[in-house]
C-alpha cells in the first residue's frame, strides 16, 4: 500500500537538514572570525545561503499544515490552494538559495586562483547562475495571469501562458553542471599552490565534495517533471522538495569542510599547532613588504602590531600558513642545542658559533593562501 501522507517526513527531514546546516555554518563563522580573523564575501554569502534554506523550510512547513505531502482527497478544498501557494513561495526562496550556494563556493575559490582563466570561469559561474536563478524565480510567479491563478484555479479569466516545467529543467541542468565545474576546478587550482602535498589533497578533496551536490541537483532536476502534475500536485512534488533542500545542504557542508581545517587542528592539537617537531615553526605574523624585516627583504617580523592585515598564521592557519623548515649540518651539531628550540623566536636571532664550528641554517618560507 502506497504511503498517503509525507507531511511528517517533510518536516522531520527538512528541519534536521536546517540543524546540520546551522552547525556547519556556525563552525565556519567561528573559524573565520576567531581563528583566522578574516571574514570574506564567501562567508557572508554562505550566511545568506543558510537564511534561504531556513526560509524555504519555514514555507514548506507552513504549507505542510495546509496539506503539502498529502493526497488531494485528504486535504480540505479551501486549504489546497494555500498549500500550493506556500510551496511556490518556498520554491522561489530555494532557487535563490541555489544561486547563493554556487556564489559562495566560487567566491571562496577566487581567493586562491592563479590564472586569469580561473577567474573568468568562476565569475561566469557566479553571474550565469545568479542571472538564471533570478529569471527562473520571476517566471515562477508570472507564469500565470493573475499570479494567484497559479495556486487558485477557481479564479475566473485566469490563464497560465508558460510551461514552467521546461524553465525548471533548464535551470536545474545548469545548476548541476556548475556543481561539477566547481568540484573539478579546485584540483587544477590547489595542486599548483605552494603548500604541503597532504594539505593540497585535503583541501582539493574537500572542495570536490561539491560533486555530491551535483548528484543531488541531477536527481532534483529529474524530479522537476512533477511540476506538471495536476491532480496530485502537493503530493507528487514531495521528492522534488526534499531533493531541493538536500542540494542546498550538500553545498553548504561541502563548502564548509575545507574552511574548518584550522578548527580541526585547534581541537586535535590545541595550542601546540599541527606539529611538535622542532624543525617546523608556525609564524604568527609577518611584516608587509614595506616593513623592516618584511618579506620583501627576505626576513620576517614577530611584531604583531605591525601586521595590519590581521592574517592568522598560527596553528592550522587557513588563509595564509607559513612553515619554516630549518636545515643545515645537523649531523655535526646534533649534540648542540640552543635554548628554547621550539620557540618561533629561536629562528629570528643570529645563530652563534658552537664548538668552533659555525652553523649555517637555510630558511625556507612556504606560504599558502586558502
Amino acid at each position: 500500500m502506497a504511503v498517503q501522507d509525507f507531511a511528517s517526513v517533510l518536516n522531520g527531514v527538512m528541519w534536521a537538514q536546517v540543524v546540520i546546516a546551522i552547525i556547519f555554518v556556525g563552525a565556519r563563522m567561528y573559524t573565520r572570525h576567531y581563528l583566522i580573523n578574516n571574514i570574506g564575501w564567501d562567508d557572508i554569502i554562505m550566511g545568506v545561503n543558510l537564511a534561504t534554506l531556513i526560509g524555504y523550510t519555514i514555507c514548506i512547513s507552513i504549507g505542510v499544515s495546509y496539506g503539502i505531502g498529502k493526497k488531494f482527497a485528504a486535504v480540505p478544498l479551501e486549504d489546497y490552494s494555500k498549500a500550493i501557494m506556500w510551496e511556490a513561495i518556498g520554491q522561489g526562496i530555494c532557487i535563490m538559495g541555489i544561486a547563493a550556494s554556487k556564489g559562495s563556493v566560487a567566491l571562496f575559490l577566487l581567493r586562491i586562483v592563479n590564472y586569469r582563466w580561473h577567474k573568468i570561469v568562476l565569475w561566469l559561474c557566479i553571474v550565469s547562475t545568479t542571472t538564471l536563478c533570478v529569471i527562473t524565480t520571476i517566471l515562477l510567479f508570472v507564469q500565470c495571469k493573475p499570479t494567484a491563478f497559479l495556486w487558485d484555479r477557481s479564479i475566473e479569466g485566469g490563464v497560465c501562458w508558460l510551461n514552467f516545467t521546461v524553465v525548471g529543467l533548464t535551470m536545474g541542468s545548469w545548476s548541476a553542471a556548475m556543481d561539477f565545474v566547481l568540484a573539478i576546478l579546485p584540483w587544477h587550482i590547489i595542486m599548483g599552490l605552494n603548500m604541503k602535498r597532504k594539505e593540497k589533497l585535503t583541501v582539493a578533496f574537500g572542495l570536490s565534495l561539491g560533486a555530491f551536490a551535483g548528484v543531488c541537483s541531477v536527481v532534483r532536476t529529474y524530479e522537476l517533471q512533477t511540476l506538471s502534475s495536476q491532480a496530485e500536485y502537493v503530493y507528487d512534488t514531495v521528492p522534488m522538495l526534499l531533493w531541493s533542500s538536500t542540494e542546498v545542504l550538500a553545498t553548504i557542508v561541502c563548502a564548509c569542510i575545507p574552511v574548518l581545517r584550522p578548527l580541526y587542528v585547534k581541537i586535535k592539537y590545541g595550542s601546540r599547532g599541527e606539529s611538535s617537531s622542532g624543525h617546523s615553526y608556525p609564524l604568527n605574523s609577518y611584516g608587509k613588504p614595506g616593513d623592516t624585516g618584511g618579506m620583501a627583504s627576505g626576513g620576517y617580523s614577530h611584531d604583531k602590531s605591525k601586521n595590519k592585515s590581521k592574517v592568522y598564521m598560527g596553528p592550522g592557519g587557513s588563509l595564509l600558513e607559513a612553515t619554516v623548515k630549518m636545515g643545515s649540518e645537523e649531523s655535526i651539531l646534533r649534540e648542540q642545542k640552543l635554548a628554547s628550540p621550539h620557540s618561533p623566536h629561536h629562528i629570528s636571532r643570529d645563530i652563534e658559533s658552537m664548538g668552533g664550528i659555525k652553523r649555517t641554517d637555510e630558511v625556507v618560507i612556504e606560504t599558502t593562501r586558502i
